[in-house]
């Protein structure tokens, strides 16, 4: 037998996880094992490893997806029959220019047409608009997604206008024209009318579509208002499944069945960058939602949720974006493991404008290579059964039953809302994400690590204002009003929309006079803000003097024994958009203080390793203020407290070091060279 037969037959003995911890520990050289456990923002332990011990304490698993409460996926099949929908949210100028886009990116693999109203930089007010945006747009062979914000009756009329007089059968028309009501108070901090109005538009919109568009969802519930606050998944998950039962309940008390409201609800959520808690998020909202549904009575279809997922607007940037791609991709990937039923790839430009026919092409291909190169349709729940996802799925969902009980205590989600408790809770989590970004501890490539002062920004020509809408007309709102009071209210706007009645005048004539309570809206904020705003206001500086910032650092001995420190400080400044002006390698203080008299710096470090500061910084530092007395100097790294009082004796005025706050130091040195600063971020 050849040598590669034998191989082939080679068993190799399981290790147990005794054996893996003390080769593990052998590895951290007699630190203690817990060093490998890591808290999420969650607040969940994860280890560094999970058996199938952790499986079974978990109780029986789904062995099947499409059934149970389908946390192994909506349906049997998975996605072999039929893949997930590539449903990229589309935004434009202005009609004629959405109209294009929308053609082109449906003849290049998008498969749904996606728009959120209130993102349009142009308002959709009448029946000619819908005719501008959807001419020769084959609206039977795609569906729809249209989040139309707190409420959906004005448009949905205007919609059904169109489609009647193109002849567009109502009944072949699929997707989701929804509202959600409560997402954009949570976003906004108020709405257009009470919320009780909203929820009858709501229930008379649901109403409507279960008869005439039986194939299209008229409630959106939307995780990403809170997601974009910078919630964790637990609160993610917990707020939406709140906002969910807020509006079945409101459905109930409207004379729907829960089958009725269940069946045309979709939800939406984000996914961050994470990977493996995303993947397990959209595992529990399946179980969550089934959960319960099931518990107010709900049939089996009725607790298959449709689950739309985008890549997260809170992790890109600015600066750098194109490494926008990386993330979107692999957001995008987790999102179809987790079983997306739809999914939008975030544009790699998006933080800074509208996407351009390149930007939107590379998301959407984003999702073409998962389906077509990846073979990701392929795969029925690639992550079920891994140790690792299946006990975070049942975490997460633990976790979220648990907040989701809170706000019911509270009186449900409005109640939670209007008290703050919401805001609350995601500010609390914002607070520490925002904290670990200023500290380095939460990376983002381009910004607050490796940021390049040399790259070239991309560029977007600037909107012009919106319009400013017309005056409503008066009479015909009355007019409106009058045909609500004794019909049904999709056909009376309807009705109006034929007769040329706008968006507006239809929604103030469903308006009952009532406004909602004014809340503190979570404000929408990305990762990379903090640094992003110290390298604006230091690039704003620049092109007023003609020079960029800088600082300069002494660099102590030979190039291995400083250039560790070096890079570490001209990553640190050049995230706030400072350069630095590196010496070399100095042998001793008096070559040291004739560079530094020969530069025009203002603020110096020290850089050099540990061993070498005692004989060196002392001496350096009285030389130093008496060449330099109105610069400032510090060393990199963080010395001994001896040491420091020692230094400070001699004229060190800190030290920049690996627990510093990056942004702090960067404030601190702008704000000392006379840089403007905006307003903190948050």
């Amino acid at each position: 037998m050849s040598d590669v037969a034998k191989m082939k037959e080679a068993a190799f003995p399981a290790p147990t996880v005794e054996e893996w911890e003390r080769e593990a520990e052998k590895s951290l050289k007699g630190k203690p094992l817990e060093r490998l456990v890591s808290m999420t923002y969650e607040n969940i332990a994860v280890k560094p490893l999970y058996t199938r011990c952790d499986v079974e304490a978990l109780g029986p698993l789904e062995q099947y997806p499409g059934f149970g409460q389908y946390v192994r996926g909506a349906r049997p099949e998975g996605y072999r029959g039929g893949p997930w929908k590539v449903s990229q949210e589309i935004s434009a100028a202005s009609p004629s220019e959405w109209n294009e886009a929308v053609k082109h990116d449906l003849e290049r693999g998008q498969t749904e047409i996606h728009f959120a109203l209130g993102r349009l930089p142009f308002a959709v007010e009448s029946v000619e608009d819908m005719a501008a945006m959807f001419a020769g747009v084959p609206l039977d062979r795609y569906s729809l997604r249209v989040n139309a914000g707190a409420r959906s009756l004005s448009f949905l009329a205007l919609l059904v206008a169109y489609f009647k007089e193109q002849g567009v059968p109502l009944s072949s028309v699929r997707g989701a024209i929804g509202m959600d009501p409560l997402g954009a108070w949570a976003e906004q901090g108020t709405l257009p009318c009470s919320l009780e109005r909203l929820y009858d538009e709501m229930a008379e919109a649901t109403k409507w579509a279960k008869e005439q568009m039986p194939a299209v969802r008229t409630i959106l519930v939307r995780g990403e208002p809170y997601h974009n606050g910078g919630a964790n998944a637990v609160q993610e998950l917990a707020f939406s499944l709140a906002a969910a039962v807020e509006y079945i309940r409101a459905g109930l008390d409207r004379g729907l069945t829960v089958d009725d409201i269940a069946t045309r609800m979709q939800v939406s959520l984000a996914v961050g960058a994470d990977f493996f808690m995303e993947i397990a998020k959209l595992r529990a909202a399946r179980r969550l939602f089934a959960q319960v549904i099931e518990a107010f009575g709900g049939g089996e279809s009725a607790r298959r949720i449709e689950l739309h997922v985008r890549t997260s607007p809170f992790t890109k940037t600015v600066y750098d974006p194109y490494v926008n791609m990386l993330r979107a991709a692999a957001e995008a990937f987790a999102a179809v493991v987790g079983g997306a039923d739809g999914v939008h790839v975030s544009p790699f430009d998006e933080a800074i404008g509208l996407a351009d026919e390149f930007s939107r092409r590379i998301a959407r291909n984003t999702q073409l290579i998962l389906l077509e190169e990846a073979h990701m349709a392929s795969v029925i729940d690639p992550a079920g059964g891994s140790y690792y996802v299946e006990t975070l799925t049942a975490k997460l969902a633990e976790e979220a039953w648990k907040l989701f009980q809170r706000v019911e205590e509270k009186g449900g989600m409005a109640k939670a809302l209007e008290a703050g408790f919401v805001q609350a809770e995601v500010e609390a989590v914002a607070k520490r994400r925002l904290d670990r970004v200023k500290m380095r501890k939460e990376k983002i490539v381009g910004t607050n690590v490796y940021a390049n002062l040399e790259e070239t920004p991309v560029e977007k020509p600037k909107q012009d204002a919106a319009n400013v809408a017309p005056p409503l007309d008066e009479k015909r709102v009355a007019d409106i009003r009058s045909t609500l009071v004794s019909g049904n209210w999709v056909e009376a706007a309807i009705g109006a929309a034929r007769r040329r009645a706008t968006a507006r005048e239809i929604a103030a004539a469903l308006a009952d006079g009532n406004t909602s309570i004014r809340i503190a809206p979570i404000r929408a904020w990305r990762l990379a803000e903090p640094f992003e705003r110290l390298r604006k206001a230091a690039e704003k500086h620049a092109e007023r003097t003609g020079s960029r910032l800088s600082v300069h650092l002494i660099n102590i001995g030979p190039l291995v024994r400083h250039q560790a420190r070096a890079d570490f400080i001209a990553g640190l400044f050049a995230a706030g958009g400072v350069a630095a002006e590196r010496s070399d390698g100095f042998a001793s203080v008096a070559e040291a203080v004739e560079w530094v008299q020969s530069t025009n710096g203002t603020h110096y470090i020290v850089c050099g390793a540990d061993d070498d500061y005692p004989a060196f910084v002392p001496a350096l530092a009285e030389a130093f203020k008496q060449a330099k007395p109105n610069a400032k100097l510090y060393v990199a790294g963080k010395p001994p407290e001896e040491l420091e009082r020692t230094y400070a004796d001699a004229g060190v005025d800190g030290s920049i070091h690996l627990g510093s706050n990056a942004y702090d130091v960067i404030v601190a040195f702008l704000t000392e060279r006379g840089v403007a600063l905006d307003g903190e971020v948050r």
